[in-house]
């Protein structure tokens, strides 16, 4: 029969797929049609398709005219249930099951028990089918309709959020149309969406393709408006405190009774370390936050604290290094003045009002000559 004489209508009842299609059409370009599609009579020579409508599309894609059909001889809700029993190519999708339940149980007046027998089903199944595809808002329906959106996608994860606020999952599923988002960006902008506040929501409806974007960012270690030492040191202060956690955890299987005394001794010494380093951290950090605070805090430069000090010593403190050993940047007038010697012969600078080490105690309070060695 001709291409022309066919009706469409129920071509609404099926998912378009592109890439499905586009293989048909290269198999019927290469080995022409196969299998014929089914048709019903219907009023002025007409035809109704109930099924075969991919084919009818990729043969007018071809620029066919006739097409291979059989004529069912019963009801057009009849022969679409008769398809559906009859159909052996990829499952249907639950939504286009759900468009078939609402065709035969409420255009074609069907009794609810009725529809599910026709189907081979159960009737809580087709009342759950039914239930789908009445929740879910029509772009949304359009949406999977057209193939810009999943069927999955929106069953598992717009349906919860229809349920919940209807508007609200119609215009984050038009964002999503407009993204063209896969469907597991989709159940990761449903997710956000469901568990965030106010805020959070209203900048996942205005651009969830950005919120995906910042997501991502965060998911690698960056955090959305810092530079790459903000970055840096945001890192490293998550790594401390996940560090803390952990060894709160795993201090008390290693510190034992059990444990030996000269292990016990080198984690205790470690700790000492640790601690000493963590308080010149905790004192830089208290200045910094009280500068930020200060009128006097100039831009640009660095306020002094007592830690900065105390930098030598947390050099000196670092692994590889031994007592005494001090980075060249910090020699001169960095090096901190007020530290004495280990013995006699220690050199002390200009100006140094200490007692010389070794000296008697008639000796307090003298000043050293400058320029001497004490």
């Amino acid at each position: 029969m001709g291409l022309d004489s066919l009706d469409l209508s129920y071509s609404r009842l099926r998912v378009a797929d592109r890439r499905r299609e586009a293989q048909l059409m290269a198999s019927m370009e290469e080995q022409g049609q196969q299998d014929a599609i089914s048709v019903v009579a219907a009023d002025g020579g007409r035809w109704i398709v109930v099924d075969g409508h991919k084919r009818v599309r990729a043969l007018r894609r071809l620029r066919r005219d006739v097409v291979k059909a059989v004529v069912l001889e019963m009801s057009p809700a009849e022969a679409l249930a008769a398809a559906y029993r009859a159909d052996s190519g990829p499952g249907r999708s639950a939504i286009e099951e759900g468009w078939l339940v609402y065709e035969l149980h409420r255009v074609g007046k069907w009794d609810l028990g009725k529809t599910a027998a026709a189907m081979g089903r159960s009737k809580s199944w087709a009342s759950r089918r039914l239930g789908l595809v009445e929740e879910l808002p029509d772009a949304v329906l359009e949406g999977v309709r057209c193939g810009k959106l999943g069927a999955w996608s929106a069953m598992k994860h717009l349906l919860p959020l229809a349920r919940a606020n209807g508007p609200a999952c119609e215009r984050l599923a038009g964002k999503i149309m407009e993204a063209s988002l896969s469907s597991r960006q989709v159940a990761l902008v449903c997710e956000h969406f469901a568990k965030s506040g106010a805020k959070v929501r209203d900048r996942i409806l205005e651009n969830p393709a950005q919120f995906l974007k910042a997501l991502e960012a965060c998911g690698k270690g960056f955090e959305p408006g810092l530079n790459e030492a903000e970055n840096r040191a945001f890192k490293q202060i998550e790594l401390i405190g996940n560090v803390a956690l952990g060894l709160t955890r795993g201090l008390p299987q290693v510190l034992g009774y059990d444990v030996g005394e000269a292990a016990r001794a080198k984690l205790w010494l470690a700790w000492e370390r640790a601690a000493k380093r963590l308080g010149f951290l905790e004192e830089a950090a208290a200045a910094l936050k009280a500068a930020s605070h200060s009128s006097r805090f100039k831009e640009g430069t660095v306020p002094q604290s007592g830690a900065e000090g105390k930098r030598k010593e947390v050099e000196r403190d670092q692994p590889g290094t031994t007592d005494g050993c001090v980075d060249p940047g910090w020699a001169g007038s960095q090096q901190p003045k007020d530290r004495q010697g280990s013995g006699p012969g220690t050199q002390c600078g200009p100006g140094d009002h200490r007692q010389r080490p070794g000296a008697g105690a008639g000796a307090a309070g003298q000043a050293a000559p400058a320029g001497a060695l004490c």
